[in-house]
């Protein structure tokens, strides 16, 4: 049995309404559909993996950011 690798699986829990960039260890994800992302996954998988998370908003846009965690 193959360990699914984090970002194949957040694209998964993310589907269509976002979209999940890798970025020096940790992910920027896009909110495409505010009422359809499943915050709740996301936020869990993030923190499962050992992430930071923090929300942004950009243009209008907003963003999930991760980070890996420092001591």
């Amino acid at each position: 049995m193959t360990m699914e690798h984090p970002e194949e699986r957040l694209v998964k829990i993310v589907s269509e309404s976002g979209e999940v960039i890798s970025v020096y260890g940790g992910f920027k994800i896009r909110v495409i559909d505010p009422s359809l992302f499943p915050w709740y996954q996301v936020f869990d998988q993030l923190i499962e993996i050992g992430q930071e998370v923090w929300i942004n908003k950009t243009g209008g846009q907003l963003y999930v950011n991760s980070k890996p965690e420092t001591m």
